[in-house]
């Protein structure tokens, strides 16, 4: 990474590291807390939709005022304001309290998720952008190993609202590293350029990843909204919380590790083949999870989670980066995370219902099967894209 690009990689990357680390102290918890409160899982995934719908609304005027505006500004307004929310959690005790934060984290988050991405494609070399963003992700992602075992420990020891205290004051590292950041220079470039049609970012090959995208995304809700419950409360293993959050360590760990060599793979054989093998691959592990009576069982299944998640996350990114956006990477992001969006709205009641109406055992069984689809859909969809030499 050369300057000045790597400089602002280096600012960009601790951003990102501090965002990590917010979100994974109070991964863990955050469903047990509200758990606690007696909010039932059919509400749980009412919640869940409702941080979704904060995503879906705002992401995608985030990313096209995010190709026009200084994203410096933008980055600093998400992380204030965001800060606010995680030291109000502690304070909710209704099941309509936590519906207002989960909308409002999720909406203001939106103001740097899109603004990271975007900018994160334009800073990234295009001769290597496999090996480069690799080695950025495993730092970004090694940021996060320890949050889950310590907000998990936390809790337990002393009680739910320190991790989300902390959270709140590691935003202050954010906002230093924004800050240096001065005014974007891609920002001018951009307006310089000749824009792609907004046709051509949501047809053909961007479509397809688009789809795939939020088919996966299906996951997302699921390990971070019922997992937890589904581990805690199940009859053979009962998980305390120190020790789902050193499951989830162990993922966020081992994701990191693999982020090293991840990209490296991409530049050689493709991402659209890496999408589709870690796909069908983390289907059979989610079933394995029916089976774990027992915590180290537990604890392998969750190593190889985070690799193959690692590879599903940055296959998919990398191969949309290298579709080409010509001046709209605010918007193809925006339409990346609408994706997501979408998927998360779809999966929260579904699999709620699910687990509710028939038992943990289908919705584990309805995950597996969406994700074996995606791996399918990745084969028949994603066509190789040309890797720069």
């Amino acid at each position: 990474m050369g300057a000045p690009g790597g400089r602002l990689l280096n600012l960009l990357m601790v951003v990102q590291m501090a965002g990590s680390f917010r979100m994974g102290i109070v991964a863990p918890i955050l469903a047990l807390l509200i758990r606690r409160h007696g909010v039932s899982i059919i509400e749980i995934g009412v919640l869940g939709v409702a941080g979704m719908l904060g995503w879906f609304i705002f992401e995608p005027l985030s990313g096209l005022i995010s190709d026009r505006v200084n994203r410096r500004l933008m980055l600093a307004f998400a992380v204030v304001t965001t800060s606010i929310i995680y030291l109000l959690y502690p304070y909710a005790t209704e099941f309509s309290h936590y519906l207002i934060l989960a909308f409002a984290l999720s909406s203001l988050s939106s103001a740097s998720s899109v603004p990271t991405r975007a900018l994160l494609s334009e800073l990234l070399p295009a001769s290597g952008r496999g090996h480069t963003y690799g080695r950025y992700m495993a730092i970004v992602s090694g940021s996060a190993v320890v949050a889950p075992f310590i907000g998990g420990y936390l809790s337990d020891a002393v009680g739910y609202a320190v991790p989300f205290y902390i959270a709140a004051g590691v935003s202050a590292v954010s906002f230093a590293a924004i800050l240096l950041l001065g005014r974007l220079p891609e920002v001018e470039k951009r307006e310089k350029k000749a824009r792609a049609s907004i046709r051509e970012t949501i047809t053909g090959d961007h479509a397809s990843i688009y789809v795939v995208r939020g088919l996966y995304f299906f996951n997302s809700p699921f390990r971070s909204s019922f997992l937890p419950i589904l581990l805690n409360e199940s009859a053979s293993l009962h998980a305390s919380e120190t020790e789902i959050g050193t499951y989830m360590t162990i993922v966020s760990a081992t994701a990191a590790l693999a982020q090293v060599f991840l990209g490296d793979l991409i530049d050689r054989v493709g991402s659209s083949r890496l999408v589709m093998s870690v796909c069908g691959l983390l289907a059979v592990t989610y079933l394995g999870l029916l089976y774990a009576a027992w915590t180290p069982a537990l604890f392998l299944i969750g190593a190889t989670q985070g690799v193959l998640q690692a590879g599903a996350d940055t296959g998919m990114i990398m191969h949309l980066m290298s579709l080409p956006s010509r001046g709209r990477s605010g918007v193809v992001m925006g339409l990346y995370a609408e994706a997501e969006n979408v998927g998360g709205i779809v999966a929260n009641p579904t699999i709620g219902y699910a687990y509710t109406a028939f038992g943990p055992l289908v919705s584990v069984i309805l995950i597996s099967g969406i994700l074996l689809a995606t791996a399918g859909i990745s084969a028949a969809r994603l066509r190789a894209a040309p890797t720069p030499s």
